[in-house]
């Protein structure tokens, strides 16, 4: 007999890539699959945990549609990341799937209890929080739980 999950994730919202390269990706991916328009844009994050530690790092992330799934492709600049971590082990490829949770605290503790613990987090109060789950023990494609709370305007 098959248990229960200890928390039934919703539809795939984005997949991510990493990549050495932003925009020799966007140019390919462009150019090859019609993949795009692509927003690129670079992210600071301060106090972000990574495997236990606390530090700062710097991305250039792109972003697409593919119907309603989006594409990410992620470029590590400076400081260790799940990215920089899975570049060092596998080259550039899908990293993760991220799914969007109206409850990321309590799917975090139900995955606690199962040993599921996560990798990378980071939350901002009020605002939103991911975390990435140590999920090396099985395929090394990580998941990633993405709560956005409600805005001023009532949408997410």
């Amino acid at each position: 007999m098959t248990k229960e999950p200890a928390v039934r994730l919703p539809p795939v919202e984005q997949i991510g890539v990493v990549v050495r390269d932003v925009d020799q990706a966007v140019e390919f991916f462009s150019s090859t699959f019609g993949w795009g328009p692509f927003k690129i844009r670079e992210s600071e994050m301060k106090g972000v945990t990574h495997d236990g530690r606390t530090g700062d790092c710097r991305l250039k992330m792109a972003f697409a549609r593919s119907g309603d799934i989006e594409i990410e492709l992620i470029q590590v600049l400076e400081g260790e990341t799940p990215h920089s971590d899975f570049l060092r082990r596998h080259g550039e490829g899908m990293q993760h799937l991220r799914f969007r949770m109206d409850d990321c605290e309590g799917a975090l503790a139900a995955l606690a209890r199962e040993g599921v613990e996560p990798l990378w987090s980071q939350r901002f109060p009020g605002i939103a929080a991911f975390a990435y789950m140590k999920t090396d023990k099985t395929s090394g494609l990580m998941v990633e739980l993405f709560e956005m709370k409600e805005t001023k305007k009532g949408r997410k």
